[in-house]
């Protein structure tokens, strides 16, 4: 009789295994270019929120944060089998076959939004040095500038197709987010303290994994000077200072967005795969 696969929570003595088999997972990307979120948050927390689905020959895992977030990860057959490792969640990331078998088992809902993302990944043979394009000031963002810096997190819901502008109580929820990763020194901006005209964020930051960049906006009046790719480009000159020569650096991005496609090959990164991303706005 075969076993139904369901998922279950990790326990701390397979957390080694768990880092092995997302590390090494075959893929044409890289297991542990793939998984960067998923491994730093376990090199950050452990395995508490981590969920596993497996049998004698398959396995698959996810993070989840409950009611925030749920990144699969592994086979996507043992996902489309389990089902969604969360029940509830308003934020799904990941490789376009895990993050079509978690939505396959995600009720209709007029408030979900599905977007085709592409993963990028930074070629460090590719990334144009100082004098080819200058650094803009990119420099970490202070508290001064959180306003400013909410201000362009609702313009960029907007700009992806988040949903609609979510209003007085949405803004202060990105800059209550904003705040934590200012004091994380995790957000970089460009433009006066206090008025900043362009922002980025790192969602991941680990010596070990490496740098995933996110939240990446110019201001409307901002935009068609360059400023996008000379910024990007300045954040990944620094993150690989930081680290060796072959630190991986990643991101996503809307498939239909070539404005952004293209400030990013100029920073150096080059389109891998497909994605998936997925919002409850």
């Amino acid at each position: 009789m075969l076993r139904r696969l369901r998922w279950r929570r990790a326990g701390a003595g397979e957390l080694e295994t768990i880092v092995s088999r997302l590390e090494q997972w075959p893929c044409e990307v890289g297991g542990a270019t793939r998984h960067m979120f998923a491994l730093s948050v376990i090199e950050a927390q452990g395995v508490a929120s981590l969920r596993l689905a497996s049998d004698d020959h398959r396995w698959a895992a996810a993070v989840v944060f409950p009611n925030r977030l749920v990144v699969p990860c592994g086979d996507a057959s043992v996902i489309e089998e389990a089902g969604s490792p969360a029940r509830r969640w308003r934020l799904l990331v990941g490789d376009r076959a895990t993050g079509d078998a978690v939505l396959h088992h995600t009720p209709p809902d007029p408030a979900l939004i599905v977007h085709d993302q592409r993963f990028f990944v930074v070629d460090v043979d590719r990334v144009p040095g100082p004098t080819e394009l200058p650094d803009p000031g990119l420099r970490r963002a202070e508290a001064a500038d959180l306003d400013v810096l909410a201000d362009l997190a609702v313009q960029l819901h907007v700009d992806d197709h988040f949903g609609p502008d979510p209003g007085r109580l949405g803004w202060r929820g990105y800059r209550q987010r904003l705040e934590g990763s200012v004091r994380q020194g995790l957000a970089y901006c460009v433009g006066p303290v206090g008025k900043p005209v362009f922002k980025l964020e790192r969602s991941v930051s680990s010596r070990r994994w490496g740098v995933q960049l996110a939240g990446i906006v110019a201001a409307p009046e901002a935009r068609g000077q360059g400023l996008g790719r000379a910024a990007v480009a300045a954040a990944v000159r620094a993150a690989l200072a930081e680290g060796p020569r072959g630190r991986r650096i990643t991101l996503h991005v809307r498939a239909d967005n070539p404005a952004a496609h293209a400030a990013y090959l100029a920073a150096g990164f080059v389109d891998r795969e497909a994605w998936r991303l997925a919002v409850r706005s």
